[in-house]
């Protein structure tokens, strides 16, 4: 555990002092990121997880970078504004950064904000329509500079499929053979993939999108990856819909393909192989935490759910290449 007693002195003495620190307070701990609220300057902490990061997606020095990028990019997503950023370890015990706390809400993966759920079709709708449209938009701009040089679909692939092996989870790696046995289709130009474009990495304020959060797995690559995780979530013959999709109002699958067409101005032909691929990536992120669990790497009672999942995303992926023909 981090010694927040200490990071509230420090950060009393750091930060902006029209709205004096008083305390730090554990938000939420991630997989790839511990989330603390800056008590009276109501500003956000972001440190590495005390006990280990999962997943080697971008360090949060990368993320802040990441943030300030898209805060100045004409056209980029609603990010929070960075305030501080930290690359010294020996300050918190970790790399931090400091960013604005933004107004609103997520909509939870497992509970679901009530006024989502206790709203009529046409705000559910809404909302699918701003989620989908959000991460289509990004199609629309540049490759950004902190992700790096343009990762290929099919390199992206092999990023997961020994994400996968280091896992010990050889039947993933096989699946992950037979989908790379086929070149991958691409749309267009490389562009900026947020990596992780689930309804819940969205704040919404007043029903409306105040930002977009969680930038820890984007890279300047194929934008088709985004739409594929996006489908995993909506019914299809190889998987079924998840919690917020099986709710009146959202749009259909075939909708969300269209309206991603539309936004993106970009053909969706071909997104089945990369709807394969992020299932690889999700079952090989879940297979990690498995892993961990298995050998007392990690104690984290969440993975006794992904102890409990494995076998439905590899399933889900297996259908999907067969019915692929791959």
């Amino acid at each position: 555990m981090y010694d927040l007693e200490k990071a509230t002195r420090i950060l009393a003495e750091r930060l902006p002092s029209d709205k004096p620190v008083t305390g730090i307070a554990a938000m939420t701990t991630g997989f790839s990121n511990d989330t603390y609220l800056i008590e009276g300057a109501d500003l956000i902490l972001r440190l590495p997880p005390a006990a280990g990061a999962m997943l080697d997606g971008h360090d949060v020095v990368g993320q802040a970078r990441i943030y300030q990028a898209l805060g100045a990019m004409p056209g980029g997503p609603q990010v929070p504004e960075i305030i501080l950023i930290e690359e010294d370890p020996a300050v918190l015990g970790a790399p931090f950064f400091v960013m604005s706390r933004v107004s609103g809400e997520a909509i939870d993966d497992i509970v679901m904000t009530p006024w989502f759920v206790e709203g009529t079709d046409s705000l559910r709708r809404q909302i699918c329509t701003d989620w989908i449209s959000a991460f289509a938009g990004l199609s629309n701009l540049q490759p950004l500079a902190p992700l790096g040089a343009p990762i290929s679909p099919e390199d992206y692939a092999r990023t997961w499929r020994e994400f996968a092996r280091s896992a010990d989870c050889p039947q993933l790696v096989g699946f992950f053979d037979r989908l790379l046995a086929a070149p991958a289709p691409v749309s267009g130009p490389p562009a900026i993939i947020q990596g992780d474009p689930k309804l819940s990495n969205i704040m919404w304020n007043n029903q409306q999108i105040s930002a977009v959060l969680d930038w820890e797995m984007a890279l300047n690559g194929e934008p088709l990856s985004d739409l594929g995780y996006i489908l995993f979530f909506f019914a299809s013959d190889y998987h079924a819909a998840t919690r917020a999709q099986k709710l009146s109002g959202m749009l259909s699958r075939d909708e969300v393909i269209a309206l991603w067409e539309s936004v993106s101005g970009r053909s969706a032909a071909g997104v089945q192989w990369h709807e394969i691929a992020q299932t690889g990536k999700l079952a090989a992120i879940i297979a990690e935490g498995v892993n961990q669990a298995n050998t007392g790497r990690s104690n984290d009672p969440r993975l006794e759910i992904f102890k409990q999942n494995i076998g439905y995303y590899l399933g889900a992926m297996e259908a999907m290449l067969d019915g692929a023909g791959l």
